[in-house]
Order: C-alpha cells, then structure tokens, then sequence
C-alpha cells in the first residue's frame, strides 16, 4: 500500500513539475516584448532549519529583506516560520507554516501594505550523476492582503547545484547554483487578471563553511506579464 502511494505521488510530482515548466517556457517567449526595468533591486535574507533530535519534525523560517534599489527604496519585509515533517526512507518532506509580510511601492510614496500568508510546501531533494544535485518545491498560498479579497496562488521552484572543489557539498565545499521558480494565481479577477502571475530566475554561487552555516550570493531575474527586473540576491543559511 505505501508503494502505490509513494509511485502515485512520483507520478503527480512529475506531471506538475512538466506542466509548470512548459507554462513557464511558454510565458517567458514574450519577454523581449516586456518593458525591462533598468534599476537593480536588492534580496537579503536570514534562513534558518532545524530538525527535533529523534524525530521526523523540524522547524523552518526565514526573515528577508527587500529593496527597488541595492541599499535604498523600500520593497519588502518578510517574517516566515513553519513546521515540518520528513517521510523515513523517502527524500519527501512536508511543511507548513504563516508568513507576514509588509510592502512597499516602487518610487518616492512611503506607503505600505501587509500580507497575512499561510503556506504550505512538498519538497523532495534528488541527485543526479555524480555531483548535481537537485530541490524541488511546490508551495500553495493562501493570501490575506490588506483591503484585498481572498486569493490562493500555486508555485513550482527548481533548484539546481554542483559542488566545484569537492565532489560532494559538505563543509568548506563552493559551488555554483542556478534556479527557476514558477507562480500561478488561483483565479483571474481584477486584482489577478492573468492565472500566470511571474517566474523568477536565479544563477550564482554560495559557500558552505560548515555542517551548519553556509552563504550565497547570486543574480535574480523576476518575470511578469508586464516587465523584467533585476536583483542582487545575497542569503545566509544557518542549520540548528
């Protein structure tokens, strides 16, 4: 029974991982057609993991930081913290958690709106060859905006790395990495007039100093509908 169980959840993880992909691909083909955004933004974000000693539960969270610009302009803060769960025997793990948000508009206006968000994640890791390795997430949003209607919104993210002076990421290890991330919206409405909503790409480097502690720093191109913009993506990743 838990094989058939574990060879239908393959099966959906590949059929909605080839389907967001191709969307994705599909989407991204009107991107010269897009207004580029000139200015570059800036992602600083503080992650955190945690795994209970004896048991399949952890914890997970985050707190981010962004500008419209490297160093000024307000975008958004992010405070997420979720719980949990790794299946024995599998490379599945479950979570969920809250997340707020506080955001800002491009420009001169000081104004700010916030975001209650519950969430929920499936990620499983893979490895290919050698030295690729492999994250896959799917996330479902459940979005509490300020003076907004309920809304849901669905993601796919592809995580990509290999590890350059060590045949493995293990202390002391750098390596490059590269990632896409898919979101849909759950309906169309005024707010969400198109179910694509953007697709964020990411390629750069990180350094794993130990077991426990690791940094990366990297490029990020976020696609819409409507333009193109580009951020310095600079994370710090710290494991309890």
């Amino acid at each position: 029974m838990l094989m058939f169980q574990l060879n239908n959840l393959y099966i959906l993880k590949r059929a909605i991982y080839l389907i967001l992909v191709i969307f994705s691909f599909l989407n991204t083909e009107n991107m010269q057609a897009q207004e580029g955004n000139p200015t570059l933004g800036a992602w600083y974000g503080y992650f955190i993991f945690s795994d209970f000693k004896d048991s399949q539960f952890g914890l997970m969270g985050d707190v981010q930081y962004r500008n419209y610009e490297v160093t000024s302009d307000f975008q958004q803060f992010i405070v997420r913290a979720g719980l949990s769960y790794k299946f024995k025997n599998t490379p599945l793990k479950v979570l969920a958690g809250h997340s707020y948000f506080v955001t800002g508009f491009f420009g001169e206006s000081e104004e700010t709106f916030y975001e209650h968000r519950p969430y929920q994640d499936v990620i499983w890791n893979q490895k290919i060859a050698a030295r690729l390795y492999f994250l896959h997430r799917i996330r479902f949003e459940e979005r509490f905006i300020e003076n907004q209607d309920f809304r849901m919104r669905y993601r796919y993210m592809l995580n990509a790395k290999i590890p350059l002076n060590k045949p493995e990421i293990s202390a002391k290890t750098l390596y490059l990495w590269t990632a896409a991330e898919v979101f849909l919206n759950g309906k169309q409405s005024v707010v969400t007039p198109n179910i694509y909503d953007r697709t964020w790409f990411f390629g750069g480097g990180g350094y794993k100093f130990s077991d426990a502690v690791w940094a990366e720093l990297a490029y990020m191109r976020e696609v819409t509908n409507a333009q193109t913009k580009g951020q310095l993506i600079v994370s710090l990743f710290h494991k309890f």
